[in-house]
């Protein structure tokens, strides 16, 4: 599981961490340690990856909204959709193209009913189940 430095409550991660073969856990671009942010970034945190997406997608993602059946495959088949799945009987892509940051447009087709949200683009497979679960 990745680590990712952040800040509890913003939706932007500083950066994502690298572990030295010394065991020291640094920021992946600069090499700082978490010592050495915590004097420019006050309560950052070193954390998993999955618990700052579920942060980043309760401050920029928005609610599921059903779609058409043909609006769904209408975005399916435009350029590039990102990372297509299937698991929990719920398929889903992303859009290629971003609204701000690293938001996309999020689809999921469960049956035949269909539905598209805003979600970070790293958003995982299981979180967009749970999403289209609980709508």
């Amino acid at each position: 599981m990745e680590k990712v430095f952040y800040i509890p409550g913003s939706p932007t991660a500083i950066d994502y961490a690298l572990e030295l073969g010394n065991g020291l856990v640094v920021t992946n671009l600069t090499r700082e340690t978490l010592e050495q942010l915590a004097e420019r970034y006050l309560g950052v945190v070193l954390g998993d990856e999955d618990t700052f997406i579920q942060q980043q997608e309760r401050a920029l993602g928005s609610t599921p909204e059903e779609i058409t059946e043909a609006e769904y495959y209408a975005a399916l088949a435009m350029p590039n959709p990102l990372v297509w799945q299937l698991g929990d009987d719920i398929e889903s892509f992303k859009g290629s193209e971003y609204i701000a940051g690293n938001v996309t447009t999020v689809y999921a087709r469960k049956g035949h009913r269909f539905w598209r949200f805003r979600g970070v683009a790293t958003l995982p497979h299981a979180f967009i189940v749970q999403k289209i679960k609980h709508h």
